[in-house]
């Protein structure tokens, strides 16, 4: 009978995030400034009309496949933030569900174990694929004071401002280089600017760079100094990065003290171990003190991952 269960819940698992990886093979914070970037793009595309060309054609992901990635906090757009290939992570997800069923069958009954296997699956799937869209976004984060610097030394220089975004695609670093080049792509089949940096940010998630968007499609409807403008742009964008680094460091502590929690109920069990073992013994033999502790495991992680999210949500105000 387990080893039946076992393979009914791999099967299960298997044709769940199978699905998953079907819509990725055939796919590729404020709602005020993204209908202001959405207004640009659309005001600019509606008086310039864009060449017609296959990448113009937009995404090319139905709503379930969006709805998917969404969930699982995919981007199919980014390739280059990918550390594990997405089928890698299918795996990851599938081998943590196949355990989850596992021990769930075997602790906490058949009901709980179905339940508690795919949320195992689509939880580690999506802490991975959030892990590695956190870490480009961070690298592309502290790359815009440079990025903004040398597209002011450019215009100052005399170079127009489609010239100066090719040239930071030249110039920085990875990754916003890929990202920039990107960009340079639109612009070269006849996407406005704006448009394109108001993609960017799409891809990325980063407010500066709709804060851009927005910088240069006022600037070319009201005119003004180009260069005076990205160059107040650029020096609240430095600051901004200054305050996420600092407020990096102050989360410092709360993450210490949350290691702490985690560690301090192992420290207190492995003593009682030493001092009394029949107490944990309860926990290993008893197959009521065995579900017990796979609960308190979960709640304990659960916790875990809520103080996680109040430290980010933190940094991010």
């Amino acid at each position: 009978m387990p080893k039946a269960l076992f393979l009914l819940l791999a099967t299960l698992l298997l044709l769940s995030l199978l699905l998953g990886g079907i819509a990725l093979a055939h796919g590729g914070s404020g709602r005020a400034l993204r209908e202001r970037v959405r207004a640009l793009a659309e005001t600019r595309q509606a008086a310039a009309p864009v060449l017609p060309s296959i990448r113009v054609g937009g995404t090319t992901h139905g709503a379930l496949s969006l709805r998917l990635f969404r969930l699982l906090r995919f981007n199919p757009d980014i390739p280059n933030e990918q550390v594990l290939a997405w089928p890698v992570v299918v795996l990851l997800g599938l081998a943590a569900g196949c355990v989850a069923a596992w021990a769930g069958s075997g602790f906490l009954g058949l009901p709980l174990a179905l339940l508690v296997a795919p949320v195992a699956a689509l939880l580690t799937a999506r802490l991975v694929f959030g892990w590695q869209h956190a870490r480009y976004c961070d690298a592309v984060f502290q790359q815009i004071p440079d990025a903004l610097g040398l597209m002011t030394r450019a215009i100052r220089a005399g170079l127009p401002l489609a010239e100066a975004l090719r040239g930071i695609s030249r110039e920085i670093a990875s990754p916003s280089r890929e990202e920039f080049a990107r960009v340079a792509g639109d612009m070269a089949i006849g996407r406005p600017i704006e448009a394109a940096l108001a993609r960017l940010y799409e891809r990325t998630g980063l407010t500066e760079y709709a804060f851009l968007a927005v910088t240069l499609g006022l600037q070319a409807q009201t005119g003004g100094s180009l260069a005076e403008t990205l160059e107040n742009l650029a020096e609240m964008v430095r600051k901004r990065v200054a305050m996420v680094k600092r407020a990096k460091a102050l989360a410092g502590e709360a993450k210490a003290q949350a290691g702490l929690l985690v560690i301090l109920p192992f420290v207190a069990a492995a003593a009682m171990a030493a001092i009394q073992p029949f107490y944990i013994e309860a926990f290993t033999t008893n197959p009521t003190g065995q579900r017990m502790a796979m609960i308190g495991l979960g709640l304990m992680l659960l916790g875990l991952l809520m103080i996680r999210s109040m430290i980010r949500r933190a940094g991010r105000d």
